[in-house]
């Protein structure tokens, strides 16, 4: 038997809390064991496989988005199994809307290369026109003026 439970009996004091009747006929049987070593492996697996499912969130992430830093994301999602903040990153770049930070990085850009307004007071001011799409940037003295007249 790969398990066996020896039956000689225990002396004197062996036991704090010595069993008696049916606990002790269970504590000291073999079938107990072969039942219970199955549904450790078992549960053993499955924490492993779940382990492993929230480890690569990152990498299923960027995939189903179909991002560009995919493959970096999956490397240091393979990197995170040794250096744990390194997972942190990958899910941070998984998680990201990069399209959302570049345009967001781009309009700064554009607005910086405008050239600025000789008082450097200017305010924008809606369209009164449906024929005008965009808003226009104007001194405020005029702006005022024209929301006067």
């Amino acid at each position: 038997m790969i398990f066996h439970v020896y039956s000689e009996p225990k002396p004197e004091g062996y036991f704090v809390n010595e069993p008696f009747g049916i606990y002790r006929t269970i504590l000291d049987a073999d079938w107990l064991l072969y039942l219970l070593l199955p549904l450790l492996l078992l549960i053993v697996v499955g924490l492993l496989m779940l382990a492993w499912r929230v480890h690569e969130i990152p990498a299923h992430k960027a995939d189903h988005k179909k991002m560009r830093q995919a493959e970096l994301v999956s490397a240091l999602t393979l990197l995170g199994l040794l250096e744990h903040w390194v997972w942190a990153v990958a899910l941070f770049l998984a998680y990201v809307d990069w399209q959302a930070f570049e345009d967001f990085m781009v309009n700064i850009l554009r607005r910086s290369r405008t050239p600025a307004e000789a008082d450097g007071k200017s305010i924008h001011v809606a369209p009164v026109e449906a024929a005008s799409a965009e808003a226009a940037s104007v001194p405020a003295s005029q702006a005022i003026e024209e929301r006067q007249a």
